[in-house]
């Protein structure tokens, strides 16, 4: 399931290049919340974790693994997502580039739980 969120997060970022205006802003919003869903998936899925706070548990094992920059990552990575689900007047531009790097973020973190 975490690959699809990853999928989509893939297609949201070529619709959000191929757009204007608002519908380019949205694309690109709507692909870093999916990637980092993915990435809060495969950690659920590949820890087989239980629970309602999948956010703090996600980073609390990530910690206990003794993965704390993935955990870093995953925290820069929840931020980003934040502000574009939330933040009507974000301090980060949801352009190409951005996008670009939060989707290679969520790769690089279930890369690095793969190794």
């Amino acid at each position: 399931m975490s690959k699809g969120f990853l999928k989509i997060a893939e297609e949201l970022y070529e619709l959000g290049k191929k757009s204007k205006g608002e519908k380019r802003e949205f694309a690109f919003r709507s692909a870093i919340s999916r990637a980092y869903y993915g990435v809060l998936w495969y950690i659920r899925d590949f820890y087989k974790l239980k629970g309602t706070d999948l956010h703090g548990m996600s980073r609390a094992i990530l910690e206990k693994k003794g993965l704390t920059d993935l955990k870093q990552e995953l925290i820069w990575l929840g931020k980003a997502r934040n502000q574009a689900d939330y933040e009507k007047n974000p301090s980060i531009d949801f352009d190409e580039g951005t996008t670009r790097y939060y989707i290679y973020i969520a790769k690089k973190i279930i890369k690095g739980l793969k190794e």
